[in-house]
């Protein structure tokens, strides 16, 4: 398959929510997190990934919400169980990371964890499946594993480019 594909499907994703106006407003917090978060960090540390932690849990436990909402328990082991361990996945990694930041034990772990553009790219990535705006599709999984490492980079400077121009 041609990466132009999974560029367009990268590109879905990131427009799809605002095609929505009522699904827009859960995932604006998050916008704002990674474009502040890029802005004004200074050194990452226990305090960002504590901060992040919460973002993934707070984001984990709406799609929980929604899909609770969305299906009934019969449903649960069929069409949503992707959707439900990605969840639980994103509600157990904020949990780990909020522990994690207030422990201060492991500062390499926290430092990775800590930065918005980790964990903000794929909350908004995952957000549209998430939320039923897209179905699940193993190319669209693709689209986002294969374009994280690009978008991380082209956050990354568009970041210390802003940060450059505000400060």
């Amino acid at each position: 398959m041609p990466l132009t594909i999974y560029l367009e499907r990268l590109l879905h994703l990131l427009v799809v929510p605002f095609d929505h106006l009522g699904a827009l407003w859960p995932i604006l917090p998050v916008y704002t997190t990674l474009i502040l978060g890029e802005l004004y960090k200074s050194k990452i540390g226990f305090g960002h990934a504590v901060g992040n932690g919460f973002v993934m849990l707070w984001t984990g436990l709406n799609w929980a919400r929604h899909l609770a909402r969305m299906s009934k328990f019969s449903q649960l082991f069929d069409s949503h169980v992707l959707a439900w361990a990605v969840s639980v996945a994103v509600i157990a990694l904020g949990v780990f990371t909020i522990i994690l930041g207030f422990r201060k034990k492991d500062k390499t772990l926290c430092e990775i964890l800590g930065h918005t553009r980790f964990s903000c790219y794929f909350l908004i990535t995952f957000y549209p499946m998430q939320t039923g705006l897209i179905s699940w599709e193993w190319t669209t999984l693709g689209a986002i594993l294969i374009w994280a490492v690009p978008c991380w980079f082209l956050i990354y400077g568009m970041g210390r480019l802003a940060s450059k121009w505000v400060g």
